[in-house]
């Protein structure tokens, strides 16, 4: 009886132990999956709750309405306002460049916590929750144009030397061309040289491209229109602006400007911050979302060619209709 009992334990260990060799062969794995799901799940439902405190009635102070709330719903005075002082009045001028309200502070951390995820929560009627979209991005133009300008001066680089810099890469550039004789060359390096001096039109005509490219790319798997893939391009860009600006402090120079999008660069690459962005803003898988990017890397290209075609045609019908020998 007992080497019986004894030979069916040995058994019942011999059918335990692959078992457990698995489970702590797995146990890593499962345990970073966990992690990254609790993560994007946090990331996903970190929305702002909308709590309404003020129940008691108000006489409005500007219209006279009579209400319940925080704010007069004719013409939106708050119902409990202060007389002014120092700290309102510096408070007021801050607001001014968005820095003194809550959502801005918000907006800058829900743009690297949970990117994707805020834009969406944007278009979806939590306007009040974040700061918009435009107003942002010249804030924060402003700032780096400011900060630009600091680094030229403390660096003692001053206009004529990158004029002079400018002048010397375009000569450099001509140089190589001209044995060359490509006319297909020679009109890209026009269209370049235009819109490197008007920085606007650039900008524009870049945001109009990328807002194509990446509505061509994801066409079928989100129901995003133009106009909201434009917004949702304009927080994209603002997250890029903070990131220049961190790297200028942390390198004390001014990073480039990426050529296929109106993004300038930081110390992350740029294509895993906009997959990175594509990843929760379209619910797509990380592969497909590195995949995406590529292709609306390729998009552009295409679409710059045609621009450059397009001026080509142009040009050659100017040429035929004025000198027609």
């Amino acid at each position: 009886m007992y080497f019986c009992a004894m030979k069916w334990m040995k058994q019942e260990k011999a059918k335990k132990a692959p078992q457990k060799k698995t489970i702590k062969k797995n146990t890593l794995y499962r345990n970073f999956r966990a992690w990254i799901l609790r993560l994007e799940h946090r990331q996903k439902y970190d929305t702002p709750s909308i709590v309404v405190r003020d129940t008691e009635s108000h006489v409005c102070s500007h219209c006279g309405t009579e209400y319940t709330g925080a704010y007069c719903p004719k013409c939106s005075m708050p119902a409990r306002w202060k007389r002014f002082n120092w700290k309102l009045l510096f408070l007021n001028f801050m607001d001014i460049w968005g820095m003194g309200n809550r959502p801005m502070f918000r907006t800058i951390r829900d743009l690297f916590w949970r990117p994707g995820y805020m834009i969406k929560d944007y278009l979806r009627g939590h306007h009040l929750s974040y700061f918009p979209p435009f107003k942002m991005l010249a804030v924060w133009t402003i700032i780096l144009m400011f900060f630009i300008w600091l680094l030229k001066y403390f660096n003692q680089v001053s206009p004529s030397d990158i004029e002079g810099i400018v002048e010397h890469a375009n000569s450099t550039f001509r140089d190589r061309l001209s044995p060359l004789s490509s006319l297909l060359l020679e009109q890209i390096r026009i269209v370049s040289e235009y819109l490197d001096n008007h920085l606007l039109y650039k900008f524009i005509l870049q945001n109009v491209l990328v807002v194509i490219a990446v509505k061509w790319a994801f066409k079928k798997v989100s129901d995003f229109n133009y106009v909201e893939t434009f917004i949702s391009q304009i927080y994209i860009n603002c997250q890029f602006h903070i990131l220049a600006f961190a790297t200028m402090l942390l390198t004390w120079q001014i990073p480039k400007t990426e050529p296929f999008f109106p993004y300038m660069e930081g110390f992350i690459f740029p294509p895993l911050v906009l997959a990175y962005d594509f990843h929760q803003l379209y619910g797509v898988k990380w592969k497909n979302a590195l995949w995406k990017t590529v292709v609306v890397m390729f998009n552009l290209m295409i679409f710059y060619l045609i621009l450059v075609l397009i001026v080509m045609g142009i040009i050659t019908l100017v040429e035929h209709f004025t000198n027609p020998t």
